[in-house]
């Protein structure tokens, strides 16, 4: 049977989306957390500017009070002085206004000033002339009105003094208040402040973490990116390998269909040739009674199989082969002999981890073909062979999870890998 070319490409297209979509994903999925992380910075960024702002304003006060207080403070100390200098004026007069009165007392006391009217009166009897009398009663008026001017300025220096401390000790007692709640906003100013400078730090916390989250996910971004990067390269080079087996199996079917109208348009001129298609029912072909080279010149290595892998992308069912199967695989039961597909020379009969046994022919057309997880290689390398000598047994040595044979064609060796199903007319 023939296989369909566009269902291998489709399945190729859809591996290499695999391969790339999951990156395109979290890239995506990582500039969302990027995009949260910056309006939270720009968020916490306004908060901070904001908290900076009511903290400069609570600091000025803070100042302004601070100011003014120890203005007030300088002011009371300089009218405590003054008090204390008014203290000492008044004891200082009060000495005066004693020593006055005692001087007073002592005038008194001579000119008898304590003595009733009739000492005046005798006075100017013991008078010898008018003009001592008038001496007399002057002298006598001048030391009364003496004594009574000094009493009246210690009486007016007394109350001067006590009227002027009484100010001064008002206006401290005035100063003294206006410092005390001076003092009281400005611890209330502080309290604010503190409780300001807190909810700023917790502001440059989180925008700290805000910062470093964006970071992290930056560079996510740059690692999924890198990982998508590597990811549509690799995909690339599968899809440019799926191309070019596609066009190789074009090619060897054009070429099979123009030999077949070749041979078609042989049989009516010479004898018949059977150029039928062997067919099987679900993939599976059976070769027992002939095994016919088809026009690629290739004929099937076993007379009787089923194809439970094609040529193209899978699901590497070992888990070591990787995602992408470069050849058929043929099932059949164990030891049922594998055939030359061309006539060739052996270039390699051994062990491989993963090909297990098995068996690599050149042929003359520039094609190589596999035989893979032999129960052992029958031949040696450097043996000739022809097509349908036989050259081992189906076995599962290598990578291999039941009895097969794995058969590939390609252009070099271990390079160039084609889809061996239109070479031997599958």
């Amino acid at each position: 049977m023939k296989i369909n070319k566009s269902l291998i490409f489709t399945a190729a297209t859809i591996s290499i989306m695999g391969l790339t979509c999951p990156s395109i994903v979290q890239a995506e999925s990582i500039d969302s957390k990027i995009a949260n992380e910056e309006q939270k910075i720009k968020d916490l960024s306004s908060k901070k500017a904001s908290a900076d702002s009511s903290l400069a304003d609570l600091e000025a006060k803070i100042n302004n009070l601070t100011a003014e207080t120890d203005s007030l403070l300088a002011e009371k100390n300089k009218l405590e002085k003054e008090v204390n200098k008014l203290t000492e004026e008044i004891k200082v007069l009060e000495e005066k206004i004693e020593k006055r009165n005692e001087k007073i007392e002592d005038q008194a006391r001579s000119t008898q000033i304590n003595q009733d009217k009739q000492d005046f009166v005798n006075v100017l009897l013991d008078s010898e002339s008018l003009s001592d009398a008038i001496g007399r009663t002057f002298a006598y008026t001048k030391l009364v009105n003496a004594n009574n001017d000094i009493m009246q300025a210690q009486k007016q220096d007394q109350e001067d003094l006590s009227q002027k401390k009484t100010d001064m000790e008002a206006k401290v007692a005035e100063i003294t208040q206006k410092a005390t709640i001076l003092q009281e906003k400005h611890a209330e100013l502080e309290v604010s402040k503190a409780a300001q400078v807190q909810l700023a730090n917790e502001i440059l916390k989180n925008l700290d973490d805000a910062q470093n989250k964006k970071s992290e996910f930056v560079a996510q971004k740059a690692e999924a990116e890198r990982i998508a990067a590597e990811q549509a390269k690799k995909a690339k080079e599968i899809e440019e390998q799926q191309k070019a087996a596609q066009k190789a199996a074009a090619d060897a079917q054009k070429a099979f269909e123009a030999q077949q109208q070749k041979e078609a348009e042989n049989l009516e001129s010479d004898k018949p040739v059977s150029l039928s298609k062997p067919t099987g029912d679900k993939g599976t072909a059976d070769n027992s009674n002939s095994q016919p080279s088809y026009a690629s010149g290739f004929q099937r290595p076993l007379t009787s199989f089923t194809i439970t892998s094609t040529f193209g992308p899978r699901v590497d069912p070992t888990g070591f082969a990787g995602d992408y199967h470069d050849g058929l695989d043929m099932a059949a039961p164990g030891g049922t002999p594998i055939m030359a597909s061309r006539a060739g020379t052996v270039i390699e009969s051994s062990y491989h981890y993963s090909a297990g046994n098995h068996v690599i022919i050149q042929h003359d057309n520039g094609y190589y073909t596999y035989y893979m997880h032999m129960n052992a290689p029958g031949i040696a390398a450097g043996s000739k062979v022809n097509a349908g000598d036989i050259i081992g047994n189906v076995g599962t040595t290598g990578s291999s999870t039941g009895d097969h044979l794995h058969f590939g064609i390609s252009t070099g060796v271990w390079s160039g890998f084609m889809d061996p199903a239109p070479f031997i007319g599958l």
